[in-house]
């Protein structure tokens, strides 16, 4: 079992990035014997999309040129990884490609997604114009993040990452609203509210105590496998009792391979500052100021 974390926050070292590692250490934990990336923005150089539509391009090309289906297959899945901006969202297609599971942790800008999150989000766009969204979804969580007081809620946010990961070929099935319930220095105070998904897409506003009515494309989201393990939560994180069960990225693997695809330490060892697929908590600078998501 392969997942993938993707982290919203441009802040290398704020609630979304602490929430993260515990998700990630948590992985570990549970399922050492699965693989687990954890991919954040702050870390990653991803140009906006230009609208160019030379994804589309690449796909028609590819799926034209191969004469049997078995060869259309193949080039439209290798088609829909590349794109005409050569920056680090390569690596996150091989990334999202090889996921059998996504989470992402985002924060709550103006009830939104973060810029540097939007960017990664919007250049999934070459796969839209491929048959990934179509096909059998895999499961995807978003995880809510943020120091609280804005009434407009995060409906937004849900959205947009609902509609992309769509076209990725993931459903999103859960999302977890930890706002207002991670402190400044990244420690859980209170269990998330989880807000169920539930068909058919409807509007609501996204908050405390609101549910979520909505799914990709007005598609049922697949169930939970009955299979996942329940994670709990790092003993230094000194989470409430039952937090552990609003996590739900699982899995991990203390020598897996970050975005670049090499090797990672094993655990214990000092993190590097590109996307990390094994154990031990990052080292992270400290920043300045209060910390926000």
């Amino acid at each position: 079992m392969n997942r993938l974390i993707i982290v919203g926050s441009p802040r290398t070292d704020g609630r979304s990035a602490h929430l993260a590692d515990l998700l990630f250490e948590s992985c570990i934990d549970e399922c050492p014997d699965d693989e687990v990336a954890l991919a954040p923005v702050s870390t990653l150089a991803i140009e906006p999309c230009q609208g160019c539509d030379g994804c589309k391009a690449l796909v028609e090309r590819a799926t034209r040129e191969p004469d049997d289906d078995k060869a259309d297959d193949k080039a439209e899945d290798e088609a829909s990884r590349r794109c005409v901006i050569d920056d680090d969202m390569a690596e996150v297609y091989e990334l999202i490609e090889a996921a059998d599971e996504l989470v992402v942790v985002s924060p709550v800008y103006f009830a939104g997604a973060p810029a540097q999150l939007k960017a990664l989000l919007d250049r999934l766009q070459p796969y839209f114009w491929t048959d990934a969204r179509h096909r059998g979804k895999r499961p995807a969580t978003l995880h809510v993040v943020g120091e609280g007081g804005d009434p407009h809620g995060f409906e937004p946010l849900v959205g947009v990452v609902r509609s992309s990961l769509s076209c990725a070929g993931f459903a999103l099935e859960r999302v977890l609203d930890w706002v207002g319930r991670i402190d400044e220095d990244g420690e859980i105070t209170a269990e998330a509210i989880e807000h169920p998904l539930a068909p058919p897409p409807g509007a609501g506003a996204f908050g405390p105590e609101a549910s979520v009515s909505a799914t990709d494309d007005g598609e049922t989201a697949s169930p939970a496998s009955p299979t996942r393990p329940a994670l709990r939560l790092s003993s230094e994180a000194k989470a409430p009792q039952g937090a552990s069960e609003a996590l739900s990225a699982k899995s991990g693997n203390r020598s897996g391979r970050n975005a670049s695809g090499a090797n990672r330490p094993k655990q214990g060892s000092q993190k590097q500052g590109r996307p990390k697929q094994s154990g031990g908590k990052q080292n992270r600078p400290k920043q300045n100021g209060k910390r926000r998501g």
